[in-house]
């Protein structure tokens, strides 16, 4: 064989060598063609590379969706449920001639009544507000149409339901057992006003100034909201000071546990249900609103200038 020929058979040989060593050591034959996997110790040295073995990781096909891992749920307990409405019984006032009877033998039948106006009034038929589990009397006073009473119970209630362990909350004046002039108050005189205190984070207490380090500001904002949410409040004084805590409560709650915004006043709008009094740092002042028992002080008002005797409806 001439030495030319057998010099290019011994090239070709060699190459063809090469080939198949590089073939059985896992090295590609030819570009962009796929190499097989990386022996199990070379995986679990990539793997001691921090990043690297997910870097290299190869991914998923396209035909299959990649895992999705839920949010977490965010830890925010359920909003307690209110207590129940309170149920007042309905009657149509009687005829004057019967009316003046009821009222003069028993007035317990015909109810609360408030006449005239909370600055200009009197209470005929009302209920005293009693010392209880929840409730502490403040005041000397504390006469009421029988709605403004069963609503500060009502929401009291509520408040020591969903936060277990509450302290008392004192309770101020509402009203004379007849109602009138209330020193030193302005109002205070038809039954429809009461005084009523804050929770405080330490023990309770009465008339003491809210601030950001005493105000026990969960417990004080569910007590607004079940008095408003009770349907029966027309308005609420609260010093300013103290709308500011509650409302960076009210912030921090959820959404849908936000009040609607004709509760806190606006540098647009001032008549909504809160608003600010001077005086109010150490209790806040709710105006309610008893339709029936000013319809029935407006049928008595010509009739009780005649009457004498005990006008105060049994508790």
């Amino acid at each position: 064989m001439p030495p030319r020929v057998l010099g290019s058979a011994i090239v070709i040989v060699a190459a063809a060598w090469i080939v198949v060593a590089a073939a059985q050591r896992g090295a590609p034959s030819r570009p962009n063609e796929a190499a097989p996997a990386a022996p199990m110790t070379s995986a679990l040295r990539l793997g001691a590379l921090p990043g690297v073995a997910s870097v290299l990781a190869p991914a998923p096909p396209s035909d299959v969706p990649a895992a999705v891992i839920p949010a977490e749920a965010p830890n925010v307990p359920a909003r307690c449920a209110p207590e129940p409405a309170i149920e007042m019984r309905a009657s149509e006032p009687p005829p004057a001639a019967e009316l003046f009877r009821l009222a003069k033998e028993k007035p317990d039948a015909l109810g609360s009544a408030s006449l005239g106006s909370p600055t200009r009034g009197s209470l005929f038929g009302g209920v005293e507000l009693k010392d209880s589990e929840g409730i502490l009397r403040a005041g000397g006073y504390g006469w009421g149409t029988e709605l403004v009473i069963r609503s500060i119970e009502r929401a009291v209630r509520e408040v020591r339901r969903c936060f277990p362990g509450s302290p008392q909350l004192y309770v101020g004046d509402i009203a004379r057992e007849r109602g009138g002039w209330l020193k030193p108050h302005r109002s205070h005189q038809s039954g429809l006003d009461a005084d009523i205190g804050y929770y405080y984070k330490t023990q309770a207490t009465w008339y003491q100034r809210a601030t950001a380090q005493n105000l026990d500001v969960a417990r004080t904002w569910a007590l607004v909201r079940a008095l408003i949410e009770g349907g029966h409040v027309e308005m609420i004084f609260i010093d300013v000071s103290v709308q500011r805590l509650l409302q960076a409560h009210v912030a921090t709650l959820p959404e849908g546990e936000r009040p609607p915004e004709d509760v806190f006043p606006t540098p647009t709008k001032r008549d909504t249900i809160v608003r600010h009094a001077w005086g109010h740092a150490t209790h806040f002042h709710v105006r309610f609103r008893d339709p029936a028992a000013v319809a029935l002080g407006h049928r008595l008002a010509d009739i009780l200038p005649r009457l004498r005797g005990a006008r105060r409806a049994p508790r």
